[in-house]
């Protein structure tokens, strides 16, 4: 059904992309912010994700094609709320995306981008999650730079932006692992009104865990 063909979509054909910028750009800096909060019985949401220029022309890519390729992939193929705005200035190039959605009258598609709760459990999207094990056509070259990817963004983080109006506190914070007693914890820092949560970007590559959302 169209809902499937979404989810599907978002998991694979826009984090595929963002994949190939990760793996092909090497030495380049992918900056990526989530944020979500809630108000007057909406959810809003935001994501920004951009790329340094000048380390983008240190790896002989343009930071402008592969912006611009994601932009128009979200603004094609998402709910109409949904609209990539290009940022576009001297030292980053990308867009950002902001919405409001609320639950009560949300379409199936819109609500991918909410949080669920189960039981004692908090089930939060994770945009750029991305699960390596699903993919078939790594070759023994993939493999080698993927391995030199992450050694060279080792210590880049992307970060989750919790408001406390949705989740009051946090004890832990993980992905899940695809193995039974397997998980990535992590690090979860208080922001005052909001909590921080920083996802390495060599996780990414891992094939140990599942990427599609947070638990909390």
């Amino acid at each position: 059904n169209n809902f499937l063909c979404y989810k599907f979509f978002m998991k694979h054909k826009l984090l595929s992309i963002l994949i190939v910028i990760f793996i092909l750009s090497l030495t380049s800096c992918i900056d990526y912010v989530q944020t979500i909060s809630y108000s007057n019985g909406k959810y809003h949401c935001y994501y920004k994700v951009t790329m340094s220029r000048v380390l983008m022309a240190l790896a002989d890519k343009d930071a402008d094609y592969f912006s611009s390729d994601l932009q128009d992939s979200i603004n094609d193929e998402f709910p109409d709320i949904i609209f990539a705005n290009p940022i576009d200035t001297e030292f980053e190039a990308g867009f950002e995306i902001s919405f409001d959605i609320n639950p009560k009258t949300a379409s199936e598609e819109e609500k991918i981008f909410l949080p669920k709760k189960s039981g004692t459990e908090y089930f939060i999207p994770f945009m750029l999650g991305y699960d390596f094990s699903d993919r078939e056509d790594l070759n023994e070259t993939d493999y080698e730079s993927e391995a030199i990817a992450k050694a060279i963004m080792s210590t880049a983080k992307f970060r989750v932006m919790i408001s406390k109006d949705i989740i009051s506190s946090i004890n832990e914070a993980y992905l899940d692992g695809i193995e039974e007693d397997d998980s990535f914890v992590i690090s979860v820092f208080d922001y005052g009104n909001n909590f921080c949560l920083e996802i390495p970007v060599d996780v990414l590559v891992e094939a140990r865990y599942k990427l599609d959302r947070i638990v909390i």
